[in-house]
């Protein structure tokens, strides 16, 4: 309870401004990659940590300066990922296991780099908010979204541990999870449907209130999914928690194994909704 008192506070403020959003992703991505690929290395791999770190955070440049570029150059610097990490193996060592150290190198460069990076873009969306209870806040637009997101995947989650502590008695994913439940699934995903309205509501996000259900619906799948993606990770090498960096909570990758999916997942909903909306 201690370290969500200080870490929400700390990230809602980050929040409110492009540049500190775009420092605290760049610092998630890096510590995150860190203990990912200590993962790995857990199991006898042998990940690239300085490559994948350069990488994962090339896709938070990409998303950063989309607005001051002409095209996207995501799609360049991932051409440039997947050349140059493999490249880098061809530096003189042991070359034993270069194919998997490379692919894990790229592959968890991507899932954290690319996904998170989500984060940055959602705070460029620039339709204006319409009137609402909290208008007189004057969040923006992007920020206003990116509350979005992390309300409804702290709110499901939460909701659905709570949910499933007290009335669970069916298993999700017993092999990857044997705390979840389809009950506790049940929960996070009314909470996660609510959570959309009330946010539609009290911050004026310029979508209808059917647009907030199915967002509540995507991401009330989007957020177990992550969590179980990640737990999938780590039962493979055999260890519980990513690290130790958040005190009672594990390391920083376990606090955004739901984030990494449903950031991206209501980023693109949103842009498809308003692209198909405005044709």
């Amino acid at each position: 309870m201690i370290s969500v008192a200080i870490l929400i506070p700390l990230i809602v403020a980050a929040g409110w401004w492009p540049l500190a959003t775009i420092l605290v992703v760049g610092v998630c991505v890096v510590l995150a990659i860190r203990e990912l690929f200590a993962i790995f290395r857990q199991g006898g791999f042998a990940p690239r940590s300085g490559p994948g770190i350069a990488v994962g955070l090339a896709f938070c440049f990409a998303a950063a300066v989309r607005p001051l570029t002409p095209f996207d150059v995501t799609g360049l610097l991932l051409a440039l990922a997947v050349s140059l990490t493999l490249i880098y193996e061809l530096l003189p060592g042991d070359r034993t296991n270069s194919i998997q150290n490379w692919a894990l190198t790229l592959a968890g460069a991507i899932y954290i780099g690319w996904l998170l990076s989500a984060f940055i873009l959602l705070t460029q969306l620039s339709t204006p908010l319409r009137p609402a209870p909290l208008a007189g806040l004057g969040i923006p637009p992007g920020t206003a979204w990116l509350f979005l997101v992390l309300a409804i995947t702290w709110i499901q989650d939460s909701a659905a541990f709570f949910v499933g502590r007290s009335i669970g008695r069916h298993k999700m994913a017993p092999v990857l999870s044997p705390k979840k439940s389809w009950e506790g699934f049940a929960g996070g995903m009314v909470a996660s449907i609510l959570t959309a309205l009330v946010a539609v509501y009290l911050m004026g996000l310029p979508i209808s209130y059917a647009g907030a259900v199915l967002i509540g619906l995507a991401t009330g799948i989007a957020g177990p999914l992550g969590d179980l993606c990640e737990s999938l990770i780590k039962r493979q090498i055999g260890v519980k928690d990513s690290g130790t960096l958040i005190p009672g909570h594990g390391g920083i990758l376990d606090r955004m194994d739901s984030l990494l999916f449903t950031g991206p997942v209501v980023y693109y909903g949103v842009v498809l909704a308003m692209t198909f909306t405005s044709s």
